[in-house]
């Protein structure tokens, strides 16, 4: 495998790399053995605990879309899609095949991710070698950063794909030439670009390939300026075209808005800051090895040294690619993905080096690079514990708990609205848990969207009401935090559910258009509850409630959720008073809340209207001790309600408060 003796001090004296020999045919099946060895550990830290929830809202996203998609919605054209004019289409065949399912946008992903990694291993092959192509395909195989946006329904692995796919058609290009070869790779960048613009940074590599002199070296064709020029002038040509038609084909003006405009609206509301974007760069690549990154750099100096036209090109992508990133706002630990490949080549490429101290001259350089390569082996063999834990964490991530606070919106989301109908739920990830369509126009409503103010009230209204959607659910920093369309929305729809603290809940409503039947939510938001009562509080009957923990520490939060429904007409007004009353009857903590929502508060609901309200208590300054929580609600200027508990409470000796039980304060 290793170049004779004399060949390898004749390319380190002239600063370019020895020739290869060709390999033995044990040799050969010694390297496939090993390639398959690194396809299999990738698979097998992809494919596991894929099904599992994230809480991601990238991911809610997608699926929301790809939902729409089968449904038969035209991307971008119908789908709003920031991502690239071309980024849902990638995730179309999958789709098209198993439905339109949250794990088949990850399988699109890991998919993507291993053509990735193959593609950057017959790069690095073509480098430097047999073992720096497996050396590649290791560190993409195991890679943190990688790993991660590989299991992930994101657009960065599947537009990265085809861009590293090009590549290597070029270097294919350059070896056997046929023009197809050229044609096939611009095609494929093009692909990933209109993907996700950022996939464009390997052009950089690919202008080098073009336009760099052949290598005799690598077994590289001549070809006169004339010819790499006009390759170059094929290449553009055609890259534009595919481009161009693209854009033409799905309509300008809607690309510019969701793409163009977007970008920028985003990165005037967020700012840009090229230390913090480096900042994000370097956590995200301390996460690996310090191994890895060491033998990238010996990579990167070899290649310098030595200055194969392929090794140029690996570094051009990389340098745009670093740059990208810090130019790019908003930033996102997920962007650092486009780095990975070409740095993982240049690792590859150093790993390599360690072959040399075996084979060739004692030459002083020489065993330099050899003993670098070797020591960041060690590093990585040393560090490879933490490493293993990290890649456990990564596929058995656990998500969060949101999806265990919106249970309730999702019981009515469900009750109220079937498969094939639409609804409005700007948290994402629960839009696509729901299961049910939302306004192809609707379909990103994160907070970049919404920041960005790409997407006016109005036009929320009317998509609103172009679909029909029976049901909202809007929070606090995404639509719900556009005011004109919070307030249409308290006038044209039922609230059924409040939140009315925005930590750690956050403040959210649910609404359910008039004339939607009821029966199923109620039902849904009964069986809920910890504690169903049959209570009379004055103009209110309490169908039950729910205490998050009776036991608390003092200064903390706990949630208390109420249901309560209207027995007359548009009451009058009542408060409704929390307190803790001690064992002499005494109050040592009071709270004051309103019945209900924005304009639907209790005095404007009819007989029979119910609604479910989550208060946040901060009980502050309180001793340690036992307590008994109560309710009551007092009429302003005429005292409190009456109480008549029936079932599920009791009330107290005075008839003003029902008890809900006894509570323990801790310090």
């Amino acid at each position: 495998m290793a170049a004779p003796v004399s060949a390898a001090a004749d390319g380190a004296r002239v600063g370019r790399a020895p020739e290869r020999p060709s390999m033995l045919p044990v040799g050969r099946l010694a390297e496939a053995a090993l390639l398959a060895g690194v396809l299999a550990l990738a698979v097998a830290v992809r494919l596991p605990g894929l099904a599992d929830p994230t809480d991601l809202s990238d991911e809610g996203i997608r699926g929301v879309q790809l939902r729409l998609l089968a449904a038969g919605f035209k991307p971008v054209s119908e789908i709003y899609a920031s991502q690239g004019p071309l980024s849902l289409w990638l995730f179309y065949p999958l789709t098209a095949l198993l439905g339109p399912d949250i794990v088949v946008g990850r399988l699109t992903a890991v998919l993507a991710s291993l053509l990735a990694l193959g593609a950057s291993a017959v790069l690095a092959r073509s480098l430097a070698g047999p073992l720096a192509g497996i050396a590649t395909g290791l560190v993409l195989a195991v890679s943190p950063v990688f790993l991660e946006n590989s299991r992930l329904a994101f657009v960065e692995q599947p537009s990265l794909a085809p861009t590293a796919l090009g590549l290597a058609l070029l270097v294919r290009y350059r070896q056997a030439g046929g023009r197809g070869w050229l044609i096939g790779s611009v095609v494929l960048l093009a692909v990933g670009t209109l993907a996700k613009p950022m996939a464009a940074v390997a052009g950089f590599g690919a202008l080098v390939l073009i336009l760099a002199p052949p290598a005799a070296s690598a077994g590289e064709r001549a070809r006169s300026w004339p010819a790499r020029l006009t390759d170059l002038g094929i290449y553009t040509t055609v890259g534009l075209a595919v481009c161009a038609l693209a854009i033409v084909a799905i309509g300008p003006q809607v690309v510019y808005e969701q793409v163009v405009a977007y970008r920028v609206g985003a990165r005037a509301a967020r700012g840009w800051d090229m230390l913090a974007n480096g900042q994000i760069v370097a956590q995200e690549l301390q996460r690996d090895s310090l191994g890895v990154w060491l033998a990238a750099l010996l990579g990167g100096v070899v290649t310098l040294v030595r200055r194969p036209p392929l090794g140029i090109a690996v570094l051009a992508w990389t340098v745009g690619a670093a740059g990208a990133l810090l130019v790019y706002s908003p930033l996102w630990p997920k962007h650092v993905t486009y780095l990975l490949p070409p740095l993982a080549i240049l690792a590859g490429t150093g790993f390599a080096e360690v072959a040399r101290l075996g084979f060739g001259s004692r030459a002083p350089v020489q065993l330099a690079a050899g003993g670098v390569a070797g020591v960041a082996a060690l590093i990585v063999l040393a560090q490879a514990p933490g490493l293993a834990a990290e890649t456990r964490s990564i596929v058995y991530r656990h998500a969060g708990s949101d999806m265990r606070r919106y249970a309730d919106d999702l019981a009515i989301v469900q009750a109220a609205a079937g498969p094939d109908q639409f609804v409005v739920v700007d948290d994402a990830y629960l839009a696509m848990v729901t299961g049910r369509l939302v306004p192809p126009p609707l379909a990103d409503l994160s907070i970049s969207r919404i920041g960005a103010r790409a997407l006016s009230a109005d036009q929320a209204i009317a998509d609103t009401r172009r679909f029909d959607a029976r049901v909202l659910v809007l929070t606090d920093d995404h639509l719900g935090g556009v005011q004109r369309y919070l307030t249409w929305a308290d006038r044209e729809y039922v609230l059924v559910k409040g939140y009315v603290q925005r930590r750690p809940n956050r403040y959210r409503r649910v609404y359910v258009a008039p004339g939607v039947d009821l029966t199923a939510a109620r039902a849904a938001m009964l069986g809920s509850l910890a504690q169903q009562t049959d209570v009379t509080l004055g103009p209110a009957l309490l169908l039950g409630y729910d205490l998050e923990s009776r036991t608390i520490k003092t200064g903390s939060r706990v949630d208390l959720t109420l249901m309560l429904e209207a027995t007359q007409d548009r009451a009058p007004e009542h408060a409704l008073i929390t307190r803790l009353r001690d064992a002499s009857g005494d109050t040592a903590w009071e709270g004051q809340w309103k019945i209900g929502e924005g304009s639907q508060e209790l005095h404007t609901w009819k007989s029979g209207q119910w609604q479910v309200q989550t208060m946040r208590l901060l009980v502050d300054d309180v001793p340690p001790g036992e307590y008994t929580l109560t309710i009551g609600l007092p009429r302003p200027n005429a005292g409190p309600a009456r109480v008549t508990a029936r079932a599920g409470a009791e009330a107290l000796p005075s008839r003003e408060e029902l008890s809900l039980g006894d509570v323990t304060v801790l310090r």
